[in-house]
């Protein structure tokens, strides 16, 4: 399975239980991929499966497996692929968290130290 299979697998995976969540990811995922289209002149078929892992991992180039490995990590604000947090993230994510009281919520484990200010500000 090449990185850009990979990639839609997850999504359509996450699509399967949380469509809300999905299509969070690719709004912002399309908006990557314009983002390099406009400034680079990368088609969508011109996106490589993988680039120089250093290259990758400093944020300079764009590949599926950058995509990939976001999704894979739940980095809900896709910090991996140069976003920053914002307002309406934070307010989406917790649309998400209301939403999905059983699965999302003040009890969940997560690493992302973001996430974890965000659901505190919010349950306290």
């Amino acid at each position: 399975m090449s990185w850009q299979e990979y990639s839609v697998f997850l999504l359509e995976s996450i699509g399967i239980y949380n469509r809300d969540l999905m299509l969070h990811y690719y709004r912002k995922i399309k908006k990557f991929m314009l983002w390099h289209k406009t400034k680079n002149n990368i088609q969508l078929k011109d996106i490589p499966d993988t680039a120089e892992l250093k290259l990758e991992n400093q944020k300079k180039v764009i590949s599926w497996r950058r995509i990939a490995r976001a999704i894979e990590k739940n980095d809900f604000y896709l910090r991996r692929l140069s976003f920053a947090q914002t307002k309406n993230d934070d307010r989406e994510l917790m649309q998400l968290i209301h939403k999905w009281d059983n699965l999302l919520n003040k009890k969940t484990r997560t690493d992302d130290k973001t996430l974890q200010k965000v659901i505190q500000k919010n349950y306290g």
